[in-house]
């Protein structure tokens, strides 16, 4: 089948590209085709190059203020793209659906919307719910949940847990850590934290930075590792690096996670918004890290069973330095973790099950093209 989709901007760090571009070389591996529609360049442009069938820059999807210059604007880029005359249109948000609600229009191709995201429409109506979409997919309950109570109905979203391509995060061993600590002159024996995303108030990486004062671990002995890029002003990562203890690293975001990854004891996520998943915690987990990381949003989905005890509270400084201080010792006490870490991965988001998933959804869709319509509640 030929599946069209698009990415405001091809960059890894934001995660939805990221998952975009693993889903989107699995289902060509599988015989597919995929034309991506996509407005910024980025780190993982030439990587979709490489399988896509078409890969084309244009004006954003996403609405204004103003609804004439919507239309003016994504007019032209629907005609465009339903040239194309795909088999399926895959949405990765609510505010594409102009955009796919067009190519549906000229082609009946029928759209099926990923919601990676909940963004409340300040200054476009939510009767843009009404579209017609034959079926939405949030990678948690906690995002179903959400979107159900602001007007979705939930027997219409699909919950697909992010799926990994697990060759792309292969396990750590004593020697790759070493040789990753050498890459980045950390010390070969000491007790290292990582936090890699983006350097934002909503990720709590001043909690973080709270949390490693408390712990008052010597640079020797001890480093907390900041891998990210800011988002908007730099007088967050400013102030944090300013009141920042001895030992913490800061390093750029960087294309190849791997080595950080292979470098690091824990992993942390201290989020203080809902996050809708938490990708890099599977990430982490898959090189056989353990993660610790905030009980909010879709993590608490992530982190069940055994790993329940990795959560902390929202915002709270002194669990997060509780669990860390925990943690210093685990490759000594329970070097198992690291297995149960990787094969509790392997079973839950593996790929190519998630794109079986996906594919099924897909069919349905194609077989049942008279869409439905979203049901508003009064």
């Amino acid at each position: 089948m030929r599946i069209m989709t698009y990415l405001p901007e091809l960059e890894a760090a934001g995660g939805v590209a990221l998952h975009t571009l693993q889903v989107s070389s699995e289902l060509v591996a599988r015989g597919h085709q995929i034309d991506l529609f996509y407005e910024r360049d980025g780190d993982l442009t030439d990587e979709f190059r490489s399988f896509c069938e078409v890969v084309s820059r244009g004006p954003s999807p996403v609405y204004s203020a103003s609804p004439g210059a919507d239309i003016a604007r994504i007019v032209p880029r629907v005609c465009a793209a339903s040239r194309r005359r795909p088999d399926i249109v895959y949405a990765n948000n609510m505010s594409e659906l102009l955009w796919a609600d067009g190519i549906r229009a000229l082609t009946r191709a029928p759209i099926v919307c990923h919601l990676h995201e909940f963004r409340p429409f300040s200054r476009v109506s939510m009767s843009t719910l009404g579209m017609p979409v034959n079926r939405f997919v949030t990678a948690s309950r906690f995002m179903r949940d959400i979107w159900s109570q602001h007007g979705l109905s939930a027997d219409r979203i699909e919950v697909i847990p992010n799926g990994f391509a697990l060759s792309a995060y292969p396990r750590g061993s004593v020697a790759d850590r070493l040789k990753s600590r050498e890459m980045l002159r950390l010390p070969a024996d000491a007790y290292v934290v990582l936090y890699m995303g983006r350097i934002i108030p909503e990720k709590g990486v001043d909690v973080l930075v709270d949390a490693w004062a408390r712990l008052g671990l010597l640079p020797e002995h001890a480093r907390l590792l900041i891998v990210g890029v800011p988002s908007g002003s730099n007088d967050y990562v400013r102030g944090l690096q300013a009141k920042a203890p001895p030992g913490c690293e800061w390093l750029p975001m960087r294309r190849d996670v791997v080595t950080v990854l292979h470098a690091a004891d824990v992993l942390v996520l201290p989020a203080v918004w809902d996050e809708p998943f938490g990708r890099v915690i599977v990430e982490a987990m898959a090189t056989g890290r353990p993660a610790v990381a905030s009980a909010v949003g879709g993590i608490p989905e992530i982190l069940e069973g055994e790993f329940s005890r990795m959560l902390v509270p929202r915002g709270d400084a002194s669990a997060l330095a509780e669990r860390l201080k925990a943690l210093v010792t685990w490759r000594r006490e329970d070097p198992e973790l690291e297995n149960r870490c990787v094969n509790y991965v392997a079973q839950r988001y593996a790929l190519a099950d998630v794109v079986t998933r996906l594919e099924s959804i897909f069919v349905d869709a194609i077989q049942h093209r008279k869409p439905e319509w979203s049901r508003l509640r009064a």
